[in-house]
């Protein structure tokens, strides 16, 4: 085996412990001095404008001679937060998200909470956050489904990207996915899937217990596609998929439990 062969071997191994192992230890030793940060940065806040409504009391003369100055340290201290929240908040969405692929047991959970946060991880793909247009309407009230959090985080994913890398093809068409319910089911709806479902999809996702190879169905996207619907179709409840080929729009009905 030459150097790439023993390269290769190594990486598989280091990449095998990447989700279960690694990336927890490294987002909790990143969030014991985030805390510190935030904690430290809002403290020294209020400690700040505490000390120039003092200042100003007793020195009224002192905003004519100094105001730019201390009125600048006030607006770099509310910066430091406004930055320290926007990084708590990316944290959270990466935490939230291999959180959500670690979930393998069947619990209650919101569909439109659970996309919320899988847009919001979708903008680490830089092409998504700053080219794709974008439509979004969740309606964050729905009733809750049951299911496998992490069957459901991943195949939303899997479409959001999907659709996503199809949206950057056609700019004067947004990318849109929307959420509602009725008194039966939770709806999802995605546009631009495009041309990836295979023909006869229906059937290859029907048959659940013959457990079809999805790995045998076209190209990457064709594939990525039907595992990703078929996993849906696996993760708990009811699950009902139409494809719209006219305007590319599949929408999911999941079954809720309300």
């Amino acid at each position: 085996m030459n150097e790439t062969g023993l390269y290769t071997f190594l990486e598989k191994r280091f990449v095998a412990t990447f989700l279960d192992e690694l990336l927890p230890g490294i987002f909790h030793n990143f969030a014991n001095p985030l805390n510190g940060i935030m904690g430290r940065s809002k403290l020294m806040q209020r400690r700040l404008e505490d000390f120039v409504r003092k200042i100003e009391h007793r020195y009224p003369e002192i905003e004519n001679e100094a105001g730019a100055d201390y009125k600048k340290l006030i607006s770099d201290i509310n910066a430091i937060n406004n930055e320290s929240e926007n990084f708590f908040n990316m944290f959270r969405l990466a935490t939230g998200k291999f959180y959500a692929l670690s979930a393998r047991e069947v619990e209650s959970l919101n569909p439109s909470i659970l996309i919320e946060a899988e847009l919001g991880f979708a903008d680490f793909y830089l092409d998504f956050k700053h080219n794709v247009k974008k439509e979004i309407h969740l309606d964050m009230d729905v009733p809750s489904i049951t299911g496998i959090t992490s069957y459901y985080s991943i195949a939303f994913w899997m479409l959001i990207r999907e659709a996503a890398n199809n949206a950057l093809k056609q700019d004067e068409e947004p990318f849109r996915i929307t959420t509602f319910s009725d008194d039966r089911w939770v709806i999802v709806s995605i546009n631009h899937i495009g041309d990836g479902l295979v023909p006869g999809w229906q059937e290859v996702l029907s048959p659940v217990n013959d457990d079809p190879d999805p790995l045998a169905y076209g190209a990457d996207r064709e594939k990525n596609l039907i595992c990703a619907l078929m996993l849906l179709r696996r993760a708990g409840g009811r699950v009902e998929m139409t494809y719209d080929g006219d305007h590319t729009l599949l929408t999911i009905r999941i079954q809720h439990h309300q």
